[in-house]
């Protein structure tokens, strides 16, 4: 089960807690986010090594 059918069942034994269901939802998502700009981006800026 993943984190996001956690949060739907989370809020379907409790509707009250919604609020803090959609957090962490929006915790995860940004987490993935950085990941993915992390591995895709930032990981293939070629470096540069100079010597003297």
């Amino acid at each position: 089960m993943n984190l996001h059918e956690e949060c739907l069942l989370k809020y379907l034994k409790s509707p009250d807690g919604i609020s803090t269901t959609t957090e962490i939802l929006k915790l995860n998502n940004h987490i993935l986010e950085q990941k993915f700009l992390i591995k895709n981006f930032v990981a293939k800026i070629p470096q540069f090594h100079y010597t003297k």
